[in-house]
């Protein structure tokens, strides 16, 4: 970077991102767990068949009294109202009940390929109500909590532990969140003039290294991303510019308030015996915790 100079970076009263658990949330995380739970068959006895109801039937066809072949089946199952039923057969099983026949008499309509055979045939079925029954997802009780995490006995308990790990995770994205608005709040107070060279050469490291992780973490190939999100390899490497850039007045903004603050580490913060500024890793340290000065000085409270 040709020139730096550090502007106001105190007081910028910067608005942070809301980590309050909503009620919605732990709803939300709650039917999650419910949706990997096996479903429960509730049979229906004594009570009249349902749109979405699932049944179990015998069925038999005869065309002028004669038993047609291709229309007997025992032990069919499907759910009433389902797009690949002949649509008469769920209309004439709404309201019946399990043991009862059904009979009535048709014109095979040329609606379901499946069924080509039977187009323009006058058929009488003879439908036998096996079993009724719908599936649902179980609730969560205090008995069937314990399947999904053993450490807790009650459903209060599993809600209480979900919203801790709610809140622990919205607080990691609101800190860096909340280190791109302050850090972005302070860069605008800012004064700095970028090395082109320096400048280019980062951002194309930054496409070598995006290449290589889509490879890698998600095995795919450059060109397929690219496609996918309908753009240029340049526009790409301008975005990976734009990243570079912010990073470099990033790294910038942080050495210059660890010298304007006197920010230190102590012995037991120290990696290595070498002088912090000259260890990677006592710089990051170094940095985060310039970065943890920032956000107590910047953020609205």
């Amino acid at each position: 970077m040709k020139h730096f100079e550090l502007g106001k970076y105190k007081g910028l009263n910067v608005g942070s991102f809301d980590v309050a658990v909503k009620e919605d949330e732990i709803k939300e995380a709650i039917n999650y767990f419910i949706k990997s739970m096996d479903e429960i068959e509730v049979e229906k006895w004594n009570e009249p068949i349902e749109p979405g109801d699932s049944v179990i039937v015998n069925i038999v066809g005869t065309e002028n009294g004669i038993p047609y072949p291709k229309v007997k089946e025992d032990g069919l199952q499907f759910k009433v109202g389902d797009i690949n039923v002949l649509q008469e057969f769920s209309a004439r099983l709404l309201g019946q009940k399990m043991g009862d026949t059904v009979v009535f008499e048709t014109t095979i309509q040329p609606v379901l390929i499946e069924f080509q055979a039977l187009w323009g045939r006058e058929i009488t079925f003879s439908i036998e109500i096996i079993k009724v029954f719908n599936t649902q997802k179980p609730e969560l009780t205090d008995e069937n909590i314990q399947e999904i995490e053993p450490k807790v006995k009650t459903l209060q308990e599993f809600e209480e532990l979900l919203e801790a790990n709610i809140l622990e995770e919205k607080r990691t994205r609101a800190r860096v969140a909340n280190m791109s608005k302050v850090l972005g709040a302070v860069a605008g107070n800012c004064k700095y003039e970028f090395e082109q060279e320096i400048l280019d050469q980062a951002a194309e490291e930054l496409y070598r290294n995006f290449a290589g992780e889509l490879k890698k973490v998600y095995n795919t190939d450059l060109v397929v991303y690219l496609v996918q999100r309908d753009m240029s390899s340049d526009e790409l490497l301008a975005e990976c510019k734009e990243e570079a850039a912010r990073r470099m007045v990033g790294e910038k903004i942080l050495d210059a308030v660890i010298q304007a603050e006197g920010i230190r580490l102590t012995d037991e913060e120290t990696v290595s015996e070498e002088k912090p500024s000259e260890n990677r890793k006592d710089i990051q340290y170094m940095r985060r915790k310039a970065m943890d000065f920032l956000l107590e000085a910047n953020l609205a409270q």
